[in-house]
């Protein structure tokens, strides 16, 4: 069975920039896959958005087509050799948070391990400041709330899938997160 190592993280967190340094450190074996790019290229095809900032305003309905139309990419990829899934447990929109992975997508991804990649909320901000992506505008009160979403979720779908679920802490080392993701993602699945 392949590894699938899912890498979850509020907007800002900085899991992207963990995940595309964890693969370049693991090498060719394994394949990274942004679920977000991989929703923006469904709707384009589809002509439910442009953008990925465009997701956030999808109806509902929407959003859980091009949820499942992800789950299936990566389990085709998944059938190729170990992946590392950039995703969101939680996502916020214009209806409000929603499921970032629900139950048939998980199963769709079959997930080895959950990694919540967390940071201070302070610096979530911090990095959403300094960035050319666009985010709601959100408060200290709205990303706690939002990490706490997260936390949650991450406890139901290991409850209800039995996914092991680990932390990364991405708030000041860079480079320590990855050594800690580079040694789950090379455990997972033994």
């Amino acid at each position: 069975m392949a590894r699938t190592v899912v890498v979850t993280g509020i907007p800002g967190v900085g899991a992207s920039r963990v995940c595309e340094r964890t693969r370049r450190r693991l090498g060719d074996e394994y394949t990274l896959v942004n679920v977000g790019d991989v929703m923006v290229e469904s709707a384009l095809e589809h002509g439910l958005a442009d953008t990925r900032d465009d997701l956030a305003h999808l109806a509902p309905r929407d959003q859980r087509l091009l949820q499942r139309r992800a789950g299936e990419h990566v389990a085709r990829k998944a059938a190729e050799g170990p992946l590392i899934v950039n995703t969101h447990l939680v996502v916020h929109t214009d209806a409000g948070f929603l499921p970032g992975l629900p139950g048939d997508v998980r199963m769709e991804m079959d997930p080895s391990v959950l990694v919540v990649v967390d940071a201070e909320p302070e610096t979530i901000l911090r990095r959403r400041a300094g960035t050319d992506r666009t985010y709601p505008s959100e408060g200290r009160s709205v990303v706690e709330f939002h990490q706490q979403l997260q936390s949650s979720a991450a406890l139901t779908y290991s409850a209800t899938d039995g996914i092991p679920i680990r932390h990364v802490d991405n708030d000041e080392d860079l480079d320590e997160a990855v050594d800690d993701l580079v040694a789950i993602a090379e455990s997972a699945g033994r």
